[in-house]
């Protein structure tokens, strides 16, 4: 990679970290529908993926998970539970912060990677691949965050909602769906808009086609 093409790529990473942020620390960060409020800091995560690989992926989910760590820190009141965890057992929490922001950006990334070297796909409906993408790497954000609670945090969990332990499983599993799906579709849909719209840039190009850069 030329010294032209690394500049692109370090200016795209501060672009969407710098999205990162800014979703995470105003009301952009999360879409209300109904009474669910359906978290959007995720798709910049998948974007960069689709764009630059699995490592800058895991590169971006670090940012989502340290944008966590310094709201949670900075602004106790805007979440009590993650502030009730952190002050819980802060090395779980901060697990459960970054590895499944870290894991959730590197797969989608392969999964990225892995759907365009399908001819159909990366040929006449590269769009599909984009959404796919967007869907999944979604879902697995919720999974990732929600299983590392329950495994990690199921204490805080029981204690800050009023249930019993063994009623921590289906309380996790009932917020999965109920957020995790309406998350899934507005990513599904806002990743595959802007991954398509980028895709005519020459770089992305390039990477898609397997053209040294």
């Amino acid at each position: 990679m030329n010294s032209s093409s690394k500049v692109q790529q370090i200016t795209r990473m501060a672009i969407l970290v710098a999205i990162i942020f800014l979703l995470s620390f105003t009301p952009l960060g999360y879409l209300t529908i109904g009474p669910i409020a359906a978290t959007t800091i995720q798709m910049p995560v998948i974007v960069g993926a689709v764009m630059m690989g699995p490592a800058a992926g895991a590169l971006l989910g670090f940012f989502f998970g340290l944008s966590a760590m310094i709201k949670v820190l900075t602004m106790p009141g805007a979440d009590p539970f993650a502030t009730l965890a952190l002050a819980h057992s802060p090395l779980a929490y901060i697990l459960v912060c970054m590895g499944a922001r870290i894991l959730m950006g590197w797969l989608s990334g392969l999964l990225a990677a892995g759907l365009r070297r399908i001819p159909a796909v990366r040929e006449k409906a590269s769009v599909a691949g984009y959404m796919i993408t967007g869907f999944v790497g979604s879902a697995l954000n919720t999974v990732f965050y929600l299983g590392l609670l329950w495994v990690l945090c199921a204490e805080v969990i029981s204690s800050f909602y009023g249930v019993d332990l063994s009623g921590v499983g289906q309380l996790v599993m009932t917020t999965a769906y109920a957020a995790g799906i309406p998350e899934a579709i507005v990513s599904c849909v806002v990743v595959g808009a802007v991954c398509k719209a980028l895709e005519k840039t020459p770089l992305l190009l390039r990477r898609m086609r397997g053209m040294p850069s």
